[in-house]
């Protein structure tokens, strides 16, 4: 499993970071009401605290992402992680179809920093 992240989103998720102490992990937030298929959705998250969820790893090309392992069937084998910046937007996709067209970058207390 691979996540390609753009040169574009690099850049975008660079310049949040940089505001931003803490490890980047890529995170399944399924605590928030939505009523899709698989009941969450994917996004970034920079984190200070210890989290026993992040248990795998997900190969990209911003290096390892911790990622709760029970999340990775949700994933395709090549994903793509792009920045659009006419809609101000991170958008996922795979070879299936889009994932995410808005991937938020949030903190430790759920809050978009993006």
């Amino acid at each position: 499993m691979f996540l390609d992240v753009t040169e574009l989103a690099q850049q975008k998720i660079k310049q949040t970071c940089s505001h931003h102490t803490g490890q980047l992990v890529f995170y399944y937030e399924s605590r928030i009401g939505c009523t899709c298929g698989n009941n969450g959705i994917f996004l970034l998250k920079i984190t200070q605290q210890n989290d026993s969820d992040l248990d795998a790893i997900l190969a990209s090309s911003l290096g390892n992402l911790p990622i709760q392992g029970w999340s990775l069937p949700f994933l395709d084998e090549q994903m793509k992680l792009d920045y659009n910046p006419f809609k101000h937007a991170l958008i996922l996709r795979s070879d299936s179809g889009l994932i995410n067209d808005n991937v938020l970058i949030i903190n430790d207390d759920n809050q978009s920093i993006s």
